[in-house]
């Protein structure tokens, strides 16, 4: 049973990452920005990282912009996941990128 339920979860997540992936990051950030919504995208997993973010601003751009999650955006990627897995990293390298600048100077 458990092992249908991850199986399952996974398709979801796939399915969820692929309809996120085939958005453009910049106009994915005018929708955000439109809603108020400065999150940046986090990679899941153990020590989360915030892809196209320096090491130097990630603390302080993280505590100020808020974080939000993308599925099936994490550490653990299976060979056949591998192509999707660049593709949202890729995504949220460019989306961060853009909206560091939006978030950091919301508010100064």
């Amino acid at each position: 049973m458990a092992k249908v339920l991850w199986t399952l979860a996974g398709a979801i997540l796939l399915c969820s990452a692929g309809s996120v992936a085939a958005l453009e990051p910049l106009a994915a950030v005018e929708r955000s920005l439109s809603a108020q919504d400065y999150r940046l995208i986090i990679r899941g997993g153990r020590g989360g990282l915030a892809p196209g973010v320096t090491d130097e601003e990630e603390a302080s751009a993280r505590a100020r912009c808020g974080e939000r999650y993308l599925m099936g955006f994490g550490d653990v990627i299976e060979p056949d996941q591998q192509a999707e897995f660049e593709r949202l990293a890729a995504y949220a390298e460019e989306y961060n990128r853009q909206m560091l600048a939006h978030c950091m100077s919301k508010a100064k």
